[in-house]
């Protein structure tokens, strides 16, 4: 019964799908058959047939407007619609006149409207169903014989369309540009000002949301406490404008520029005229620059019409009075209150005083701003080296401790290139782990010895480079020269240092500048000490597991892992119904072995049967020392056949091997058992019985071959 609703469902829903291609089909050949070219013959079933369609492009144009609503893909409903208006515009060109009527240029209209909202596809496609339809009613259904009328017309249609797919995908990538251009402008705006108040430490073009929106802000509100000071004192001392000029420290963010005055900006203004300048403006002469550059108050007073010294006026205005107060920080000239009057009353010290007292007001409110925003940010790094110390805590082997080590790194400073190395202090050796972003596979399995390197480099001082964070790929070498980071402007190298030992790097890359500076190094290198930790618990672990289930002297899997993976594998088989085949080999007079030439070379025998059995064996395969001399082999989906194939290569190699001893050279063979679930066992222990017994028969045999259960 369910198979039978579930077919009724997916017949319904192929249904509804088609009803848009069996209306397109219907529609055109009812229109190809010419049943509105008589217009006297016009009645009630042609007006039927116009509501039908109607019906169905509503339907159609519904259906389309719920699939965008649900993202969900548009293309197959567009060029339904748009093949829908096709019969149904040339019915209304057949009722006024047909394809040489008065009206025809209204199918250019049509096709220059899809292919400027379509896509190209869409359009593509309508313009040639357009042309083609076209020449089956003009030399069919019309009955025409002269073809230029008709070239003429898919020439048209062909231009219409080509030009309107091109001027609205210019005006959409118009629009694009600027949004994108606005957008920028406004991010560099919101960065200018943080910069101007201090409330960065070094420009970022790339940071994170949550930095980006506390710096945003931030920025409004230090600008709306300043514009409600600068109101408030143009209000109350009857001022034409009062405005507050900073520094803008975009120069002394570059080395050997300290010495050149920084240019001013306005950092907010209050006033009542239409003609200030937009600045930025550069600390030269009159009574703002020297304010500024002598950190004294200026004032100005019975000024004469027109004087034009004041440089936030685009032209001269009419101030009769003026004062500029220095605003003056950490012992710093870092800005300039500005006020003007146009009546010709001079400032009074009371005034200087308030003007004073609102600077103090002011920069308490920036200092404010500059704490919280300190605090969120280092509230910020806490949750993030928090998260990251749960993720590298709970991460048990490498891989994962390199994925949680490098999607924290990402959240801290944005990257474009990212690598772990490990580096061995025996073999002086640095060799890459991981290794992602841009220029990763060039990478891959690279090591490299002891050289001149920033990786080399940062492991012997244990000290992070470069020391700006700026990269210079043609003169500073990263790995090798071979493998440079082309297109890279900011690089950071962070040495992984466990107790005072660098066991390796990690670097972080990318093309911005500045990218690394001193507002994330400090939990960059927090977070690398972690990721130190981490590493080197990782590879304690692994010792650990392999000490728990590796055999010490040949390497491979131990008695107790066997038993464990038997047991997995065994219930594998009998749920998935597969073969399983178990070999038990036995070194055959190990104990005259071990009493003629000593357990050294008794154990050298050991280790190369061990080996044998380790390049023999598949993927899939385990292999144990049992115990002693014994080895045991558990083979996935191998029956009897190939288990005892597998068995006749290892007794034939090592019967060919030669071992040199003291006493001469010795060779050794063995006997081998093999015994597969569900043929000759159902259990673990009737399995091991098995493959014993075979075992035996092999022995008593004569040794030295292969015998199955």
């Amino acid at each position: 019964m369910t198979a039978l609703v579930q077919a009724a469902l997916t017949l319904r829903r192929s249904a509804r799908a088609s009803l848009g291609h069996f209306a397109v089909v219907a529609f055109g050949l009812l229109v190809l058959l010419g049943p509105f070219r008589d217009r006297s013959a016009l009645g009630l079933e042609h007006a039927l047939l116009g509501c039908a369609w109607l019906a169905v492009a509503l339907t159609r144009g519904t259906n389309r407007v719920r699939a965008q609503t649900v993202a969900r893909g548009t293309t197959a409903l567009d060029l339904e619609l748009a093949l829908l208006m096709l019969p149904m515009a040339h019915g209304l060109l057949q009722v006024f006149g047909g394809l040489l009527g008065p009206f025809y240029p209204a199918l250019y209209v049509l096709v220059a409207f899809v292919a400027a909202v379509a896509e190209r596809s869409v359009a593509g496609v309508f313009v040639l169903v357009s042309i083609g339809y076209e020449a089956a009613l003009f030399f069919v259904t019309e009955g025409h014989t002269d073809p230029k009328p008709f070239a003429l017309h898919a020439a048209f249609l062909t231009l219409f369309g080509l030009l309107s797919a091109i001027f609205t995908q210019a005006e959409i990538t118009r629009v694009r540009r600027e949004n994108e251009r606005e957008l920028a402008d406004e991010k560099q705006r919101v960065r200018d000002d943080a910069r101007m108040f201090r409330l960065v430490t070094t420009p970022s073009e790339a940071s994170v949301s949550d930095e980006a929106r506390l710096t945003r802000s931030s920025v409004e509100e230090v600008r709306q406490a300043l514009y409600f000071n600068l109101d408030l004192l143009k209000r109350t001392m009857q001022l034409h404008t009062c405005v507050l000029l900073m520094a803008d420290a975009r120069s002394t963010d570059k080395p050997g520029e300290g010495d050149k005055p920084d240019p001013l900006r306005i950092a907010e203004l209050a006033t009542d005229s239409d003609h200030i300048a937009s600045g930025p403006f550069a600390p030269g002469g009159g009574a703002v620059g020297a304010a500024y550059q002598r950190g004294v108050t200026m004032m100005l007073e019975h000024l004469r019409d027109g004087y034009g010294g004041i440089c936030y006026y685009q032209r001269p205005a009419a101030v009769r009075s003026f004062i500029a107060v220095p605003v003056r920080e950490n012992g710093q000239t870092r800005g300039v209150l500005c006020a003007d009057r146009l009546e010709d009353r001079p400032f009074t010290p009371a005034e200087e005083q308030v003007l004073s007292a609102s600077i103090a007001h002011l920069l308490r409110a920036l200092e404010n701003e500059r704490l919280f925003v300190q605090l969120e940010r280092s509230k910020r790094e806490h949750a993030v080296l928090h998260k990251a110390s749960q993720g590298l805590g709970a991460a048990q082997d490498e891989p994962a401790v390199l994925d949680a080590a490098l999607s924290a790194a990402a959240e801290i400073a944005p990257y474009d290139f990212a690598a772990v190395t490990c580096y061995d202090a025996e073999t002086r050796t640095h060799a890459v782990k991981r290794a992602v972003g841009e220029h990763a596979s060039e990478l891959h399995n690279l090591s490299f010895r002891d050289n001149t390197s920033l990786t080399a480099m940062a492991v012997k001082n244990r000290h992070y480079l470069p020391y700006r964070g700026e990269l210079d790929a043609a003169s500073q070498v990263v790995y090798t020269r071979k493998h440079s980071l082309a297109g890279m402007q900011s690089l950071i190298i962070l040495p992984l240092v466990v107790r005072d030992t660098a066991i390796g790097t990690i670097a972080l890359a990318a093309t911005r500048r500045d990218a690394f500076g001193s507002n994330v190094r400090p939990t960059l290198t927090v977070l690398a000490n972690q990721l130190a930790v981490a590493l080197s618990n990782a590879a304690s672990v692994k010792r650990l597991e392999e000490l728990a289930t590796t055999d010490g002297l040949t390497g491979c899997f131990n008695k107790r892992y066997f038993n464990e993976q038997l047991r997995a594998k065994l219930h594998a088989a009998e749920r998935f119904e597969r073969k399983l085949s178990l070999v038990i080999a036995d070194i055959d007079h190990f104990k005259a072995v071990n009493d003629t030439y000593g357990h050294a070379v008794g154990d050298a025998v050991i280790r190369e049967l061990g080996a044998i059995l380790m390049r023999l064996k598949r993927e899939t395969d385990v292999v144990a020392r049992f115990g002693g001399e014994e080895f045991c082999v558990l083979c996935e989906e191998t029956g009897t056949e190939g288990a005892l194939l597998l068995a006749e290569r290892l007794r034939e190699e090592l019967a060919a091997t030669v071992f040199e001893t003291e006493l001469g050279k010795l060779q050794v063979t063995c006997s081998l058992g093999v015994a597969t679930y569900p043929e000759h066992a159902k259990t673990r222990e009737s399995l091991f019985e098995g493959a014993d017994r075979a075992l035996y028969r092999a022995k008593h045999a004569g040794r030295n071959r292969v015998d199955s259960a």
